[in-house]
């Protein structure tokens, strides 16, 4: 049996433990369920694992949301809030064992918090109850990740080097904020019930999480990088024109994927990016007019790496890095996973480098370039058909096509509305 099947039953097995653990030891708990959970749940769908950004680093607002129900819900009601709450669209994508293993994970950090909190308080007050409560989150959640990557075959040396350890350290850094935002949840529900703890919520999205000041400093940050790549990209403004297109079609996959503004913004962004390897590669091999030698098919395979590491020295807000690191990095793997530079396959690529992927490719063919003629409309279309599920995500081509039909539509209207 592979390696990568053994890793999807270690998954699997784990989570039904995880779940069956919880369940056991949330049974001897006080639990009240009341309606006020399924707001909890909604508001954790809607939080859809948003973080705050602070001079302690990032940290997530899964646990003070979690922690009112935690306190007067019962432990074992905040551990099945929190399995169903915290989970987005993206993640139903992913194998059966991993969502498991997540669902597990998650409900037993929120279970252990809980204990943690409810035996703490009756000994040693609120606020040591709830710092402690917030440690146990984070150390359960973080044990089942690391466990995770030690299983997969990664090594300690592997770990240190890739950056999980530096990642919990981080995590580490931001107990104190998280704890205190806990707390401030905690009172909200207190005083002004679940509805009080939504607005306060919004108002801290708003004022905290680039809601409303974030979307302007993304707006202006997102033009001065257009000028400043337009200026880089002078000598070749085929190039910029294409990066624009790519950026479009990007964002009218991404916005049918359900990508927040912020999100599309950073997508946005990204694309203008995509290609920034490409500028440490000879305008000889870039524009040369015939078929490339294989050493300089393997100078050109290599700007995703070099953009990659280009943009390790731009200061990305955290928001938006991730996303661009993805596209920048990921935007030639290939369904199949014969592409480069990782080889990755299938859900293994990102889905926003699997959406730039198809934008990338269309605008591709489309275009002329100067070893080649643009193609036609319908031949594009059967090329990019034909490289469904080798090349492209099938169902990512299925939704550009899906739009793509629209766009032809309108297009025909128009001409034959036009007198």
């Amino acid at each position: 049996m592979r390696r990568a099947s053994l890793f999807q039953i270690y998954l699997f097995m784990t989570g039904i433990a995880a779940c069956v653990a919880t369940y056991w030891l949330g049974v001897g708990t006080k639990n009240f369920f009341t309606i006020d959970a399924l707001f909890f749940i909604g508001l954790l769908w809607a939080n859809n694992r948003r973080s705050v950004e602070t001079d302690s680093g990032v940290f997530s607002l899964n646990f003070p949301l979690i922690m009112p129900v935690m306190a007067f819900h019962g432990p074992l009601v905040g551990a099945l809030v929190a399995a169903i709450g915290i989970i987005d669209s993206e993640e139903l994508r992913d194998p059966i064992g991993i969502i498991i293993y997540n669902r597990g994970s998650i409900a037993l950090s929120a279970l252990t918090s809980g204990i943690v909190f409810n035996t703490v308080l009756n000994g040693q007050g609120f606020t040591l109850a709830v710092l402690l409560s917030a440690l146990a989150y984070l150390v359960v959640n973080n044990f089942f990740f690391i466990s995770a990557k030690v299983v997969k075959g990664l090594t300690t040396h592997s770990i240190l080097h890739d950056g999980f350890l530096y990642d919990v350290l981080e995590n580490l850094k931001t107990l104190i904020p998280s704890t205190a935002l806990g707390a401030v949840f905690y009172y909200t529900y207190v005083y002004f019930s679940v509805y009080g703890l939504v607005v306060s919520y919004l108002v801290l999205l708003a004022l905290r999480s680039q809601t409303l000041f974030g979307l302007i400093d993304t707006t202006y940050r997102l033009a001065f990088i257009k000028s400043l790549l337009r200026a880089v990209w002078a000598k070749d403004p085929e190039l910029m024109e294409h990066m624009e297109r790519v950026a479009f079609l990007s964002r009218e996959l991404a916005r049918q994927y359900g990508y927040s503004l912020l999100k599309q913004r950073a997508l946005d962004e990204a694309c203008y990016f995509h290609d920034i390897g490409k500028l440490e590669i000879q305008d000889d091999i870039l524009k040369y007019p015939g078929r490339l030698t294989q050493r300089q098919y393997e100078t050109i395979k290599s700007h995703p790496e070099r953009g990659a590491r280009f943009i390790q020295d731009i200061p990305i807000p955290l928001l938006n890095r991730k996303i661009i690191e993805n596209i920048v990095l990921y935007h030639h793997e290939r369904w199949d996973g014969t592409g480069y530079p990782k080889g990755l396959k299938k859900e293994e690529i990102p889905l926003e480098a699997r959406i730039v992927a198809v934008a990338d490719t269309w605008d591709a063919m489309t275009s002329k370039r100067c070893y080649k003629e643009a193609k036609s409309i319908p031949d594009a279309i059967e090329e990019l058909k034909r490289v469904r599920g080798t090349q492209l995500d099938p169902d990512v081509v299925d939704v550009y096509l899906t739009i793509l039909d629209s766009v032809l539509e309108k297009e025909k209207l128009q001409a034959s509305a036009t007198p």
